[in-house]
């Protein structure tokens, strides 16, 4: 009978080695000595680094299971009959995780345990990932939030403000959750704004496009910008939003328009001086005539006088009547030939020419009008008729002036061309570099070294081109600018 059921147990028993054997985790039985009774292959893999362990005192054989959490987890499931489940890393020699579960067993305990290094590492890298994840995001949130330019997303209907950040509800002076729901054109109701949406809403971005205008919170300021949108699309490819920054340069323009009328104040002095000069001569001429006429008794030799005093104060007037229409404030384009805008820049510095050593050259063959705010056109050619003086007031030379009818091939756009050059000293390479920037002069304390600048602007604004060669080679010395204004109306 007893062999019986000892026969029964050992069947059981090797029942379960043969189950355990075809687990993946590695198990092993502890006897109430703490023992090892049985391993099934995966321990014996597992443990192979500590060597024969069968009979061993777990304890003994293992010296990290006294310390925790092994101890008490092992005790508590021998002693208590408590299940016990924990993780741990176990020093040399194995040098592993492993995650260990410690059961009551019939005379002992049964612990599975898995090496879990592979599974921790992956948990870690996940969990260092994440953290990298959640810093870049923050990272990323505190730079839009913070951004020195004006972020703003928004959907397709209405355009309606998704989010925005610090800095594009500064433009409004509010906060952004003050911000968030309503529409563009309610917050900033600008003429050809929602025009620029419905193109980028279709597909086409916009980039650093000049933007003007006023705000709903601020209806009396006006203001400028630099814009750019852009669409967002889906993961299906469809354009699901809008995107825009937007650069406030409401400053920096006021401090353009600043130096702008500087220059042309400087440009007034410039003029002041040599029609000072040319008014000068005709007068000191009426002067004396009047003196003469006064004091003579003949009144033939008076009448003569007299009509030689009309002809120089004649002179006066047309100085004056050319004088006023430089720095004219047009609110229109006016139709003037090239020739036109010569012939009056000349007359104001006929006396300079005339007292300097400069043989002017002229060649007109363009009389078809071009439409340009001529007052601007004017203050141009004045700089650079001046400029050309004061590159020949010293040695003598040439000033040439011409005109003729032009295409701009990159345009296709006809207008006319005007050339003014001169047989002066010419430019190095480096100031032909910064001859269109700000404060840049060659002139030392009487340049402002704004001239060139404001006529570049000038140029820009009616959709021309002002162009520069120069050269200081021994026989081919001189500069040449070419100067191209389109034929169609200028639209301010």
């Amino acid at each position: 009978m007893v062999d019986g059921f000892a026969k029964e147990k050992e069947g059981f028993r090797w029942q379960m080695s043969q189950f355990f054997d075809a687990t993946t985790d590695a198990i092993f039985f502890l006897d109430r000595e703490y023992r090892f009774t049985f391993l099934n292959r995966q321990a014996q893999k597992d443990l192979a680094p500590a060597g024969d362990v069968m009979g061993q005192v777990i304890f003994d054989k293992f010296p990290g299971t006294r310390e925790e959490p092994y101890f008490s987890n092992y005790t508590a499931a021998m002693e208590k009959g408590e299940a016990r489940s924990f993780e741990a890393y176990y020093p040399e020699p194995m040098n592993f995780w492993v995650k260990v579960q410690a059961y009551p067993f019939e005379d002992g305990i049964v612990v599975y345990f898995r090496d879990i290094t592979q599974d921790k590492a992956l948990h870690e890298s996940l969990e260092r990932k994440s953290a990298e994840a959640e810093r870049q995001h923050a990272e990323i949130e505190s730079l839009y939030r913070t951004a020195p330019i004006g972020l703003a997303l928004f959907d397709l209907d209405d355009y309606h403000y998704l989010r925005l950040n610090d800095r594009q509800a500064a433009f409004f002076g509010l906060k952004p959750e003050e911000i968030v729901g309503k529409t563009l054109t309610e917050m900033a109701p600008i003429k050809g704004l929602r025009e620029l949406f419905d193109g980028v809403a279709a597909g086409v971005p916009v980039v650093a496009y000049p933007l003007e205008g006023s705000l709903v919170t601020d209806p009396g300021t006006h203001r400028y910008w630099t814009v750019s949108y852009f669409p967002v699309y889906g993961a299906d490819g469809k354009i699901r939003g809008i995107t825009a920054a937007s650069l406030e340069i409401t400053q920096q323009k006021k401090a353009e328009l600043a130096l702008v009328q500087s220059e042309k104040l400087a440009a007034v002095g410039r003029l002041a001086s040599s029609i000072a000069h040319e008014i000068n001569n005709p007068l000191e001429a009426v002067t004396n005539l009047l003196y003469l006429a006064m004091h003579s008794d003949d009144l033939e030799d008076i009448r003569s006088q007299l009509s030689l005093a009309e002809v120089e104060l004649r002179r006066v007037s047309a100085i004056t009547a050319q004088t006023l229409k430089f720095h004219k404030q047009e609110s229109k384009p006016q139709a003037i030939t090239a020739e036109e805008l010569l012939e009056s820049v000349l007359s104001i510095y006929q006396g300079r020419i005339a007292n300097s050593l400069t043989e002017v050259v002229t060649r007109f063959r363009s009389q078809k009008p071009v439409r340009c705010f001529e007052g601007e056109i004017r203050q141009v050619l004045s700089n650079l008729v001046s400029n050309a003086l004061d590159a020949t007031s010293a040695g003598g030379g040439n000033l040439y002036l011409r005109t003729r009818l032009a295409t701009d091939w990159a345009t296709g756009r006809q207008g006319v061309a005007i050339t003014v050059a001169d047989t002066g000293s010419g430019m190095s390479a480096v100031t032909l570099q910064k001859l269109f920037d700000p404060f840049f002069t060659t002139k030392g304390m009487i340049g402002t070294g704004l001239g060139l600048w404001v006529s570049k602007e000038i140029v820009d604004r009616h959709e021309g081109r002002l162009q520069v060669k120069s050269s200081q080679a021994a026989g081919h010395k001189g500069t040449v600018f070419n100067l191209f204004l389109p034929f169609a109306a200028v639209e301010r």
